[in-house]
């Protein structure tokens, strides 16, 4: 219900409805400077470090929320997850906080 056919309708095309939720990307090339810069036209490739983050912003409300991984890419398989121990789960981060 954030959005509905009217605000895709007239929606400017330099700047999509959806942006008004969600204003970033959703990766980024990771490197000793955190945003490093690459090009991502070209294909990712092993030992390539990314960001993988979803996250939705809702300004009426003063909310928004986003969860980071930040993932390797392996010449086979998944990519590996740098954050796979970082807890995200309400129950996990209660725990922690009430430790």
């Amino acid at each position: 219900g954030l959005l509905d056919k009217a605000d895709v309708k007239n929606e400017d095309p330099e700047w999509p409805a959806y942006k008004k939720y969600f204003m970033h990307g959703t990766s980024h090339h990771m490197g000793l400077d955190t945003h490093d810069y690459g090009i991502l036209t070209e294909p990712m490739q092993a030992n390539m470090v990314f960001t993988v983050e979803p996250g939705i912003y809702i300004p009426d409300e003063g909310f928004g929320v986003r969860l980071e991984d930040d993932v390797v890419i392996l010449e086979k398989g998944a990519p590996f997850n740098l954050m796979k121990n970082i807890p995200i789960e309400i129950e996990e981060i209660e725990e922690l906080m009430n430790a």
